[in-house]
């Protein structure tokens, strides 16, 4: 037996505005990290003594690179 609760959000504009930013944010993180994958793995199917990309790898990566590169 499956249950399920839906509860409707009313968030005010704040709220609101702290949701979209987040979407907006993670929306990017995957978009950048699914370019920078494809740009990686081609290069490693050219050069195989490149690291082959991983998600632990991208995510240090942006990690290391979010504060300067993408102050927003």
């Amino acid at each position: 037996m499956l249950i399920a609760h839906r509860i409707a959000l009313d968030p005010n504009n704040v709220q609101a505005t702290y949701f979209a930013r987040a979407a907006g944010t993670a929306r990017f993180a995957y978009n950048w990290a699914l370019v920078e994958w494809k740009r990686q793995y081609e290069a490693w199917k050219l050069d195989n003594s490149l690291p082959k990309p991983t998600q632990h790898a991208l995510r240090r990566q942006l990690n290391a690179i979010k504060r300067e590169q993408f102050p927003f």
